[in-house]
């Protein structure tokens, strides 16, 4: 068939026919051209196939390297929430995580630090491990949750909380709390499988699982994949994968896009641009509640009961 018919989405790019009766045409997935069946589309693969996997790969870095999406608030405060998770806590009472600054103000309106009632639900936390995981447990199982699935691996990791040390466990729940939508899961997922701890070393699936968290806006996996670019000489997706992660008040991907500018890499547009994002972004998670909270919550770093 003529390359003019095949880049024609109207016809079968492998035999030519138009939509019509009993034809359907379906979209080949890089959206160059379109086929009558599964048969005209295997015929017609080793012409199509260097051109798709051109178009895919334009695609996915589309998808890579569009912004991210804006942070979640804490849903107390509606200030968006700290990019370290040692500054938020997990509630498994009511499946909610709340920033440090609620929380803390929160207990010391109760004057108890050691077992307060949640700051959203009002429930008190419960006074046991056994008690503790069987709250994780059932909101893994009944709600889907996957940050209580993400905390159960944790303790099974670690041999936390009761349970035994598991290795295999903990990398099943990390896979399932990925699929569930846990960016964190996903991010420590793809680490072992970067190091090969508890799995075997898999560079496709450390990409595949950090690739899914940077996508979905989590900061840490965005300033892995420039280092991962970094090291391959990659520098100008390096660069691109540095310069969101610092937009998105990432300080570590800050420093190197400092060192990006100081080498040539960024203008100096680029980097006064990613210095503005940056503080936007950090102003925009500050507030004098979270700043007590930090000062007030170094000698009890136990209230942070959940996944870090």
């Amino acid at each position: 068939m003529s390359s003019d018919a095949a880049d024609d989405t109207s016809c079968c790019a492998s035999c030519g026919k138009t939509q019509s009766g009993d034809i359907k045409l379906k979209k080949c997935a890089c959206n160059l051209v379109r086929y009558c069946s599964v048969a005209c589309q295997k015929d017609h693969r080793s012409q199509h196939k260097a051109a798709c996997k051109k178009k895919l790969a334009e695609l996915f870095d589309e998808q890579l390297f569009a912004p991210p999406p804006p942070r979640e608030d804490c849903p107390i405060c509606f200030l968006p929430m700290p990019a370290s998770v040692d500054q938020t806590t997990y509630k498994v009472c009511c499946g909610k995580v709340i920033c440090c600054g609620c929380l803390v103000a929160a207990a010391n309106v109760e004057n108890n630090t050691h077992s307060p009632k949640c700051p959203f639900c009002r429930n008190k936390a419960v006074n046991s491990d056994s008690k503790l995981v069987k709250q994780y447990r059932k909101r893994m199982e009944e709600n889907n949750d996957c940050i209580a699935t993400y905390g159960l691996a944790g303790m099974y990791l670690f041999g936390n909380m009761g349970l035994p040390q598991d290795t295999s466990k903990a990398i099943e729940l990390l896979t399932l709390a990925s699929e569930q939508g846990s960016l964190e899961a996903a991010v420590n997922l793809a680490n072992m499988y970067d190091e090969g701890n508890g799995v075997t070393r898999d560079v496709k699936k450390f990409l595949h699982y950090t690739q899914m968290a940077a996508i979905k806006g989590n900061e840490q996996a965005r300033f892995n994949l420039g280092a991962y670019e970094q090291a391959r000489g990659n520098h100008v997706r390096a660069k691109k994968h540095y310069a969101i992660a610092a937009r998105a008040g990432h300080d570590g991907a800050l420093q190197m896009c400092t060192y990006d500018y100081r080498s040539g890499i960024l203008t100096k547009e680029e980097f006064e641009q990613i210095l503005r994002g940056h503080k936007d972004e950090q102003d925009s998670m500050k507030s004098e509640q979270r700043d007590i909270a930090m000062v007030e919550l170094a000698p009890h770093e136990h209230l942070f009961v959940g996944p870090k």
